[in-house]
């Protein structure tokens, strides 16, 4: 049983880290045709290093995911809360992102 909940959750994790690294990369182009002038007061630097920080969210999530793969049966547990705790963190941070453009884009 243990087994299979290591591998079912590893999977997810896969699955998760290419969703959220194919939003991160449209996040990328739309901050890239955002334009210099900026948008109710936001500009295109400020976005791109919100952008650099959700890029660190995902490589923090990406060893999270693999400490807890190779943990011991005893640490799994506590390396997969930590995972799904990063996984969250940057969800919501992708998650804050897309309407934070929406809203400048209307």
């Amino acid at each position: 049983m243990s087994r299979r909940n290591r591998h079912a959750h590893d999977a997810k994790c896969r699955t998760l880290l290419q969703a959220t690294a194919d939003r991160l990369d449209r996040l990328r182009s739309q901050v890239e045709r955002f334009g210099l002038e900026g948008h109710q007061g936001v500009s295109r630097d400020e976005l791109e290093r919100t952008l650099d920080t959700l890029r660190g969210q995902h490589n923090r999530l990406s060893a999270r995911v693999e400490a807890a793969r190779i943990a011991t049966d005893d640490a799994w547990t506590f390396a997969r809360a930590i995972a799904d705790q990063a996984a969250a963190e940057l969800t919501d941070g992708l998650d804050g992102m897309e309407a934070r453009l929406k809203r400048v884009a209307a």
